[in-house]
């Protein structure tokens, strides 16, 4: 995957569609990230009419920021 530098427009990033999204995270269904969008909560995503992309950079920033649980540092 090519790195992108800041101020890059959005279509040199790889985009994925809501399907592609719930493929990659498993139990995600479409009607939870459809009422993150409809709540604007959730990863970023762009509305080109009626299609959504979400760009894979931010899909993955967003999701390693969800981590949680457990003592990383315990022996």
């Amino acid at each position: 995957m090519a790195t992108i530098k800041p101020g890059e427009p959005v279509l040199s990033k790889e985009l994925l569609t809501p399907d592609d999204v719930t493929a990659l995270i498993p139990g995600l269904k479409l009607k939870l990230l459809a009422e993150w969008r409809y709540k604007k909560i959730g990863p970023r995503y762009y509305k080109v009419g009626r299609i959504i992309l979400y760009p894979f950079d931010d899909l993955e920033e967003w999701f390693e920021g969800l981590e949680g649980g457990g003592d990383h540092d315990a022996h």
